[in-house]
């Protein structure tokens, strides 16, 4: 393989060639370069830096795949990179001393790596098993590192405290319920037709669709009448909350149905961790414009999003309702 742009890109202009620990390398450097940017500018510039990283990783990734065995090659260090500078983004959320700063940035990359090693944590050491790599599975793994180094930190140093956690779990509660409803209703013959089968598949009906916002929908009403919620906000403010985040949601499920059919994925087949996600993802979009999410904010709900749903998933595996583990 020559040295193309793609190459140089994929392992850093031969920073993952140079040693035996490349992905190690890979984020130490990455620490030093996140952190002068986290010193010398603002966390805009930094989420646009990230964003390059990323496209152009995902692109030089893709490039080589083409051309050669579509696996998680070792020189590859460009997704460590990504999976780095993500968890860097702590650095922004506390107010320290340089010098605090300094070791702080050092504990972010040893819990990065402690992470992205040992690949204890699902959904990574499931995707790591995967024994065909695309430029996605390949990224995306180090970039949930990243996010669960990011969320260690919050819960160390008390950002990610009880209360804030039960919030963003409210929050989020209505989209839950809105996720498992169509799983709950599933052995209603009545209403069972596909929205589009071509599309969506068959196991995406308006019985689910229409069931899971009605269910999410009213969620809300019903925990403020059995004082288990309290908020400031008006009944009809409510109601509407409760409708956008299911809407949000179930709308997220049907888009990750329609990427499943163009990937060919077949019916009931686990896509982890879209799976787990695709509803927090929609419910956030959804809801945007009211609640307008920081980045601590989505970290936490997908992290709570995912964890509800694989638990949910493999509850309703067990009992016999799915066929899939995950």
């Amino acid at each position: 393989m020559t040295n193309s742009l793609e190459r140089n890109i994929a392992s850093l202009w031969g920073l993952g060639e140079k040693t035996k620990f490349p992905g190690t390398l890979a984020s130490f450097v990455c620490l030093i370069f996140s952190f002068l940017s986290y010193y010398f500018f603002d966390e805009k510039i930094h989420t646009i830096l990230f964003f390059i990283f990323l496209i152009l990783g995902y692109w030089a990734i893709h490039v080589i795949h083409k051309s050669n065995e579509p696996k998680d090659y070792s020189w590859i260090v460009i997704d460590e990179w990504i999976g780095m500078w993500l968890a860097s983004f702590f650095l922004f959320e506390s107010d320290f001393t340089l010098v605090a700063k300094i070791w702080v940035a050092i504990g972010v990359f040893v819990i990065f790596r402690i992470i992205d090693i040992i690949k204890f944590i699902p959904p990574i050491n499931i995707i790591d098993k995967k024994k065909e790599q695309t430029a996605i599975s390949v990224i995306l793994d180090d970039i949930i590192a990243g996010c669960y180094s990011y969320a260690v930190l919050m819960i160390a140093f008390g950002f990610y405290n009880i209360s804030f956690i039960y919030s963003s779990f409210l929050i989020l509660l209505p989209a839950i319920i809105a996720n498992m409803t169509p799983v709950l209703l599933g052995r209603i013959r009545k209403f069972s037709r596909p929205m589009n089968e071509e599309i969506f598949g068959k196991n995406k009906t308006w019985r689910g669709f229409l069931g899971g916002i009605f269910a999410g929908t009213l969620s809300y009403p019903l925990l403020l009448e059995t004082n288990f919620i309290h908020v400031a906000q008006n009944e009809n403010f409510i109601f509407l909350l409760g409708f956008l985040l299911s809407f949000g949601a179930l709308t997220g499920d049907l888009v990750k149905s329609y990427f499943k059919r163009k990937i060919g994925k077949k019916e009931g087949e686990g896509w982890v961790p879209w799976d787990q996600i695709d509803y927090v993802l929609g419910a956030i979009i959804a809801t945007y414009f009211i609640y307008d999410y920081s980045f601590k904010n989505i970290v936490l709900m997908l992290i709570i999003g995912g964890i509800m749903s694989a638990l949910a998933h493999r509850f309703a595996y067990l009992i016999k309702i799915i066929n899939t583990k995950w």
